[in-house]
């Protein structure tokens, strides 16, 4: 507004002055016309025709119209002869710089010239100094007429009043016109300045009014329809965003992402858990990860553009994967890393099992080979000539050789669960009475280590389906483990309980107990809490893996409590939903 008001003032000050200027020289022509028109009478009514004694007389008879205008009539060195202001002599001398040239023979001009008048007041004056000539062109005479500018400058004061005024009105006017404009034009701005604040702010639900269909309300139109689309764009964008978030933080392999500089930018719950990180945070660099958890701090320099490196490194006791991947912008130039972790633990643990499967597997047989090998060479290098001492090494081998297929035995055995081969010949079973019999097929080993093995019988029949050799094997293998890891004299109690799933079958000794370190794996295959004492007492390490499964392929499960020194509870748990026989 202000920068048209200024235009307008600008234009007022330049027509104005234009308008000033051009009425002053109209007005100075005017003048000079008539002051050149007068002298021109004087020249033709006095000068020519007279002597210069008629002068002041003829003179004195000429009129003008105009009653400020002053004729006077010069001799050629420029002394007054006679004039219309004084009647008699002493007249005004003159040095007007027009009448000098008028003595050159031209007709000159000269504006707001000061000078007194017959008062002696002090006045400016328009003056034309006309030459009159002879035939033969000789100046002979000087006409000086001139006329008081005063009127003249009056009336260029009021025209510049008039100007003046006019300009303040058109001030006003442009004022009052321009702010209606101002309002038109910069009201709808303003409010599209203020929706792109409160956009920026995130403020999407928003819709300008559209005021009118020129610019402006083109521009708001398309501010509303580019607001719709920002709000529909950052709300796929935020879906997307959860979406991201929700699988991140729902996988179970750990996620950690860094910028170029090495900044966390991000972290998923199972990356928390995996590092055991109770919070997140926020200030850990890639080179404090690679720190805190020990690993090659040169792995980014094996990192390339097509492949990722992998690193395996411990925290606690699991074991993770950390494969590190960089990413890049389309330029080509690196962003940043992600590693994702994975827990290795279990599989960890399952390659060692693997390992000491084969390592036990491998000493198991090696061991009675070996035993085997040593008595058939003394037998074959001479010891079969004395009978007693080839008995007992044949007693030894065979020994040997009953170990080695038990031991083959039970390996296939397991193999068959493994490979789901075992057929399950499902029979209805009094556990009252199999139990019963359970106790009775071993109370002669218990008698023989003093110890007291019984049976606490339920009030009502307990029946279940099931195999039942396999089931006795499982109970006699338990009840068995029983009587060989507990010290004379200990007691050995056999129990049934049961829940609403389940019947269970709990064997509980005061024997030696189980420490709490090896009571999670005593049921791995080869895994004996005392392998030495194991051995000697002829087991194979195999038997509660083999009980588990054949529980697992009943839909029922094996477990065990102990505590060091005190003694073990060991519990089959049969469920009561098994097939029946007549829905085998």
């Amino acid at each position: 507004m202000i920068m048209y008001l200024g235009l307008v003032l600008v234009v007022m000050i330049v027509s104005g002055t234009y308008i000033l200027l051009t009425l002053r020289s109209a007005e100075i022509n005017k003048s000079n016309q008539q002051l050149e028109l007068y002298a021109e009478k004087i020249s033709e009514q006095v000068v020519e025709g007279n002597t210069e004694d008629m002068f002041q007389e003829q003179l004195s008879n000429t009129l003008t119209s105009a009653e400020s205008m002053q004729g006077n009539i010069l001799d050629i060195y420029g002394r007054t002869i006679a004039s219309t202001a004084v009647r008699q002599a002493p007249y005004p001398v003159f040095s007007d710089s027009a009448v000098v040239t008028a003595m050159s023979g031209e007709t000159a001009y000269s504006f707001a010239k000061k000078s007194t008048d017959e008062s002696g007041l002090v006045r400016e004056w328009i003056s034309c100094a006309y030459p009159v000539k002879d035939i033969s062109g000789t100046v002979n005479y000087i006409v000086y007429t001139r006329m008081d500018a005063a009127d003249m400058q009056e009336n260029l004061v009021a025209t510049a009043r008039t100007i003046l005024v006019a300009a303040i009105i058109s001030l006003l006017l442009a004022a009052t016109m321009g702010y209606i404009f101002a309002q038109t034009l910069t009201g709808p701005i303003l409010a599209l300045t203020r929706g792109a604040k409160n956009l920026a702010e995130g403020e999407l639900n928003q819709s300008l009014k559209v005021r009118s269909s020129d610019e402006i309300g083109q521009l708001t139109s398309s501010f509303n329809y580019m607001a719709s689309e920002l709000k529909k764009n950052l709300s796929e964008i935020s879906r997307e965003k959860n979406r991201l978030e929700i699988i991140l933080h729902n996988m179970t392999d750990g996620v950690i992402s860094f910028d170029k500089n090495g900044n966390l930018m991000h972290i998923n719950s199972a990356g928390m858990e995996l590092l055991q990180m109770e919070k997140m945070d926020e200030n850990m660099t890639f080179s404090d990860f690679i720190r805190a958890y020990d690993i090659n701090s040169g792995v980014l320099l094996d990192i390339g553009r097509d492949h990722s490196k992998k690193v395996t490194f411990s925290v606690g006791k699991q074991f993770l994967n950390a494969s590190f991947s960089p990413y890049y912008n389309r330029p080509g130039k690196m962003e940043g890393v992600v590693v994702v972790l994975q827990d290795i633990t279990e599989q960890k643990k399952l390659d060692d099992m693997r390992k000491e499967f084969v390592a036990n597997v491998s000493h198991e047989l090696r061991t009675p080979l070996t035993t085997v090998k040593s008595y058939t060479e003394t037998l074959m290098e001479g010891a079969v000539e004395e009978k007693e001492l080839a008995m007992e090494f044949l007693g030894i081998i065979d020994s040997e050789a009953d170990r080695m297929a038990f031991l083959v035995r039970d390996l296939l055995q397991l193999s068959r669960f493994d490979n789901k081969q075992v057929y399950l010949d499902i029979t209805e079973i009094d556990l009252n009475e199999f139990l019963m019999q359970t106790v009775r097929q071993n109370k002669i080993h218990a008698e023989a280590k003093h110890q007291e093995l019984t049976f606490e019988p339920t009030e009502k029949p307990v029946i279940i389906y099931a195999d039942r050799d396999r089931v006795g094997q499982v109970v006699n293998n338990i009840v068995t483990n029983a009587i060989k890891y507990s010290l004379d004299r200990a007691s050995i109690r056999i129990f049934i309980t049961e829940d609403k799933d389940y019947y269970k079958i709990s064997v509980k000794d005061t024997g030696m107990g189980i420490s709490r370190e090896d009571l999670p794996r005593i049921f791995e295959r080869f895994y004996r809490v005392d392998k030495a004492r194991s051995r000697a007492m002829g087991g194979t390490g195999l038997g509660l893996a083999i009980a588990k499964e054949i529980m697992e392929s009943h839909e029922g499960k094996l477990t065990a409590e102990s505590e060091y020194g005190k003694g073990t509870t060991m519990t089959m748990w049969f469920s009561k939903h098994f097939p029946r026989i007549d829905e085998a």
